[in-house]
């Protein structure tokens, strides 16, 4: 094979077919006839082939896409579309969760999803020092388990006292299992102390039917917020109430009596002083007697009107749950109902949001592919065109 593929070579060359071997000798003819006919390329395309084949086989300018063109490829408009969505997702989701204030108000309207958290006890947080104005507002949304209590406004009785009095009570209703009652009565008292608080009155039953218990707790205003949230975790809210009174008229009209007595008493003590006869000083220490047990008495409503605004009154009642015969078992039965149900929600509720983020952005992905495939096919039928 090599021996033919020489001779070919040497015809080419000679232009002659002069093997000694017959075959040979025919290959050699065959090739000179086969140069022979091969058609001659027109100098002009000789010229323009030649010159691409210096500069590499540029691709012609009119195949070449702007550059915004080729930013609209598929992949870059499925992300252009993909990104707002997937924000809007997030942002929706953000909104929507809700934190351990956010539980605390739902079970304030009665919803069962608030009490039955978890009655772990937090450590008490310190009180940091705030302004009165403060907090005015920030009891006022104390009681976040349930509607605010809209406050009167500071015009009115005293309009230049930015300290208003506020008397607010608050009534919460737990229910529980008859074998939890105690515990819960026991964790009422706890959160009550860790408050700064005290128990007024309490009534626990834990006997069958007549299981119940009530509570009469005063706490702080300052910390009738993280009371109220520790005492709505202790159990299921079934209601919560709340009301507030604005004392601040009381408290101006009784604060300058004390200082006009007060002024009075200094004045007869100076009469007695420079009194003449002993009538007129009689006289002026029946009045000062007077005087003094106004002054007693002014301090003492005083006292009771900061009593009653330092410290806000808050009712606990314990209730057995709906159905609750006593018994250990049934109770654990169907808190093992309502916590699989509370489970399949909560599973349902992320597969459902996955399935909203996943389900546009496979269509979006998919419609971005076959586009793809598209335009690839075009341009391949449009080269071989």
């Amino acid at each position: 094979m090599t021996d033919q593929l020489t001779a070919i070579d040497d015809a080419l060359e000679t232009g002659a077919a002069d093997h000694g071997d017959p075959l040979t000798r025919e290959l050699q003819e065959l090739a000179l006839a086969l140069r022979a006919d091969a058609p001659e390329p027109d100098p002009k395309f000789r010229h323009e082939l030649g010159r691409r084949v210096r500069s590499g086989f540029p691709k012609p300018a009119s195949l070449r896409q702007p550059l915004w063109r080729r930013a609209l490829t598929p992949a870059f408009v499925t992300g252009l579309i993909a990104v707002p969505i997937v924000l809007i997702v997030i942002l929706g989701g953000g909104s929507g969760d809700s934190g351990l204030d956010g539980g605390a108000s739902s079970g304030g309207g009665g919803d069962d999803d608030a009490g039955s958290a978890a009655p772990a006890i937090v450590a008490p947080e310190p009180a940091p020092p705030q302004s009165k104005e403060f907090q005015r507002a920030a009891d006022q949304a104390a009681s976040s388990s349930g509607p605010a209590v809209p406050l009167p406004p500071d015009g009115g009785f005293a309009p230049g006292q930015r300290n208003r009095k506020i008397e607010r009570s608050v009534g919460l209703e737990l229910e529980m299992p008859v074998d939890q009652m105690a515990r819960v009565a026991e964790q009422v008292t706890t959160v009550t102390n860790r408050h700064g608080g005290f128990v007024l009155s309490s009534s626990v039953s834990t006997g069958g039917d007549s299981a119940g218990g009530d509570f009469e707790l005063r706490i702080p205003a300052a910390r009738l917020r993280p009371a109220l949230r520790d005492l709505a975790s202790l159990a299921d809210v079934r209601t919560q109430s709340q009301s507030g009174r604005d004392v601040t008229r009381e408290h101006v009209t009784a604060r300058d009596r004390l200082e006009s007595a007060r002024a009075e008493r200094r004045s007869l003590l100076r009469r007695l002083e420079l009194a003449a006869t002993d009538e007129e000083a009689e006289a002026i220490r029946r009045r000062l007697d007077l005087v003094a047990g106004e002054i007693n008495g002014l301090r003492a409503q005083l006292r009771g009107l900061r009593l009653r605004t330092d410290y806000a009154v808050v009712t606990v009642s314990l209730l057995p749950k709906d159905g609750d015969q006593g018994g250990g078992a049934g109770g654990s039965f169907d808190d093992a109902l309502g916590d699989a149900g509370d489970l399949f929600v909560g599973v349902a509720g992320v597969i459902v949001r996955v399935l909203a983020v996943g389900v546009p952005l496979g269509l979006i992905a998919l419609v971005g592919w076959l586009a793809g495939r598209a335009v690839t096919r075009r341009r391949r039928e449009s080269a071989l065109a």
